[in-house]
């Protein structure tokens, strides 16, 4: 596998040559700081990118000439990292060696085709195809309040602090949505062209100098970006820990721990904290937090710990029957105790061996080797050699010296209904 930078003013190649698979995948990534008033109507553009053109009117227009390109695969995706929102254009096809000559080329411009041909009107995208996003996105916004975990952690991080990017989400509220207009939307897709920095990254098996020459000649961004990106989120250290218990119509109650990492160094933020956060509750059936719930005292089904490195948070999270929210609470809390004076060799080395199968297994798909070099790229993620020899280095003392910058934030319970007498 071989990478390779190639810088362009305006935008950035990268190339990652490699034999391994049948298909050649490209992104087009756009980045920028994360902008909560702006987020519902970015989100929308990429959607709508994907959705229709000038030159494919309909989503079945599109899907056809999917169809007629071996079966591409093109689709929108954006995330918020940090205090930062990623939007990508996304590409798969079939490797040009099985088809005909022109095939190549006419695969890897229609991504840039949409993005430079948008189903705009003088300054407004579509309004038909803006109505089908925007109830999409309302639906996802609905999905999220349907799943009890995932309402109990947009909660708890609302609580922890609501001018926060941490309780940000990339599509907004339901009014943001409902208030996109085709206009609105026209000048986030002037703002993105003009302000994003953009990274276009393809893997696969070609020749480097035909696909540089390609991309060069179908992407035409012209401006170069110059403003800087902020990636971590430095959330609140409060005094006092703080609580909240709202009530819920689900069966089950919902428990949330959110912790603060408190002035971690960059190695124990790239290596000493995964390797905690696996032991906690970031691994399997092995971890404190599910042998301390779950296998000792039949609590609930599932308990996880996550990492969020760019918000530097901890949280915990888990469902179990309202008559034992206290009893887990303790738990809990006992669980992390441990992390500080009971951490055990074989758990070392079974969160080391997890780690770094973990970063093995990202060789097996195109869209995590790509994440890899951006992450690489643009964040302080070192490449993978050099992460498995990391993780082999953390000691059962970098453990517990790391246990003691991790400070209590929040707890925060949606309570349920459900208990043994009902």
């Amino acid at each position: 596998m071989k990478y390779k930078l190639h810088k362009n003013g305006s935008y950035n190649i990268h190339t990652i040559k490699t034999d391994k698979f049948k298909t050649i995948r490209m992104e087009i990534i756009f980045r920028n700081n994360f902008n909560s008033e702006t987020t519902s109507s970015r989100t929308a553009l990429f959607e709508l990118l994907t959705e229709n053109s000038k030159n494919y009117k309909t989503k079945r227009a599109l899907n056809l000439k999917e169809e007629e390109l071996y079966n591409a695969v093109i689709y929108s995706e954006s995330i918020k990292l940090g205090n930062q929102i990623i939007s990508s254009i996304n590409l798969e096809f079939l490797n040009p060696k099985f088809t005909k000559d022109e095939y190549f080329e006419e695969a890897l411009s229609l991504p840039f085709d949409l993005i430079f041909n948008p189903n705009i009107k003088g300054e407004e995208f579509d309004a038909d195809t803006l109505e089908v996003v925007k109830k999409r996105l309302i639906s996802e916004l609905s999905n999220i309040q349907e799943d009890p975990k995932k309402k109990a952690i947009v909660n708890a991080l609302e609580f922890m602090d609501p001018k926060s990017i941490s309780s940000k989400n990339i599509v907004g509220t339901k009014k943001q949505i409902e208030d996109i207009t085709p206009t609105q939307v026209y000048k986030e897709y002037i703002h993105s062209l003009n302000h994003d920095y953009i990274d276009i990254f393809i893997i696969g098996d070609f020749e480097e100098s035909t696909v540089i020459d390609l991309i060069n000649k179908y992407a035409h961004f012209k401006t170069i970006k110059n403003h800087k990106l902020d990636l971590f989120v430095n959330n609140k250290v409060y005094p006092k820990m703080r609580k909240k218990t709202d009530k819920s119509a689900d069966a089950q109650s919902q428990i949330i721990y959110i912790y603060n990492t408190v002035s971690l160094n960059e190695h124990e933020r790239k290596y000493i904290m995964q390797i905690y956060n696996m032991i906690l509750g970031g691994g399997a059936l092995e971890t404190k937090l599910a042998q301390n719930l779950r296998n000792k005292n039949s609590l609930c089904y599932g308990v996880q710990s996550i990492y969020n490195k760019y918000d530097n948070l901890l949280i915990i999270t888990t469902s179990v029957d309202k008559d034992n929210i206290e009893k887990a609470k303790k738990l809990i809390q006992s669980s992390v105790n441990e992390m500080k004076k009971e951490v055990t060799e074989e758990e070392l080395t079974h969160a080391i061996t997890s780690s770094i199968s973990s970063v093995n297994m990202a060789f097996d798909y195109q869209n995590r080797i790509i994440a890899n070099y951006l992450f690489n790229y643009m964040a302080e993620l070192d490449p993978m050699d050099i992460r498995i020899s990391k993780y082999k280095e953390v000691t059962l003392k970098d453990v517990k010296n790391l246990s003691k910058k991790i400070k209590l934030n929040t707890i925060y319970v949606l309570e349920g209904d459900f208990n043994e007498e009902n």
